[in-house]
């Protein structure tokens, strides 16, 4: 068993002093994420057990910058056969003490949860795969922390998927989404810094405001494969003013509702029972968990 505290600093580059609702929602969303991010951490880390875990306030600066310090206390165990050679990643956490500027692991993994539910909610709003500033500071975010566990990106992405599967944790991302963000969205998307890593404005704007998804309650999620196979049934053929169908082979055996996107044309389809395909995969959020219910077709191959 060890015991560990780890550091973890956000600091918001405001100029002006905040108002104190936003200081509570802000530390609210930081504690929602960083219970999110320790929760995660088991599953990220192979043989790493937390036996239990606080989250506390260490400092906080209410004017220019607004900077919350928080204090993660952290009772780790691990699996017999990994107590003789530690792994990097919790030589790194054990040997963390609070300093003008750090990095952790707990710090990555709680901006990802950040940053995921905001591309997440980017995506339902606007109903489609956005690649914009703010997926690539995901796909950034996901790519060091595969690199730093010594896992592949997929199987990092599987496993937030996994934690987000079902109402009840994608309600609490959105709460923590909704709030944490509004410091810098009151100034005009200000740069955040988590430790020493500095998000720009141009990320941060990307993030959607809480008025764009306060009152939503379906949020699907949309998510892209390639070279897909798509089983198109004969009668679906004829459908030009009710839409398509297709099975999209290897994702799900049911015929789904398909959505051609530009510039995939319905002439792209004619005459053909298979195609190969780059789709995006809406699924709709159920009690138990997301099933896949539309099919958007953004590219058809030859």
């Amino acid at each position: 068993m060890a015991e560990v505290t780890v550091p973890l600093s956000i600091t918001y580059e405001t100029k002006g002093l905040t108002p104190l609702a936003d200081v509570i929602r802000a530390l609210q969303a930081a504690e929602i994420a960083i219970e999110d991010s320790i929760s995660l951490l088991p599953s990220l880390i192979d043989g790493l057990q937390i036996q239990s875990s606080s989250v506390n306030v260490r400092m906080l600066s209410q004017e220019s910058p607004l900077r919350e310090l928080f204090a993660i206390g952290l009772f780790m165990a691990l699996q017999d056969d990994l107590k003789t050679e530690i792994p990097p990643m919790i030589e790194t956490l054990l040997n963390v003490e609070i300093t003008d500027q750090y990095d952790s692991i707990v710090t990555l993994v709680t901006a990802i949860v950040l940053f995921y539910g905001a591309a997440f909610l980017k995506d339902a709003a606007v109903k489609a795969v956005d690649n914009g500033a703010l997926r690539r500071q995901v796909d950034g975010l996901i790519a060091k922390l595969a690199l730093d566990i010594g896992k592949s990106e997929d199987e990092v992405r599987q496993i937030f998927d996994a934690k987000y599967s079902k109402p009840g944790p994608v309600k609490r991302l959105t709460k923590a989404v909704q709030r944490f963000f509004i410091p810098s969205q009151r100034e005009g998307a200000v740069p955040i810094t988590f430790d020493r890593a500095r998000v720009e404005n141009d990320v941060i704007r990307d993030v959607p405001y809480a008025e764009e998804f306060e009152a939503k309650e379906d949020f699907e999620r949309y998510t892209p494969h390639y070279d897909v196979m798509l089983e198109i049934h004969a009668q679906d053929k004829d459908k030009i003013n009710t839409g398509w169908a297709a099975v999209p082979k290897g994702i799900s055996d049911r015929r789904l509702r398909m959505k051609l996107v530009e510039p995939v044309a319905a002439s792209d389809l004619w005459t053909r029972d298979t195609i190969k395909a780059d789709i995006v995969i809406v699924s709709k959020l159920t009690s138990d968990g997301y099933a896949p219910s539309e099919i958007h077709l953004t590219k058809v191959h030859d």
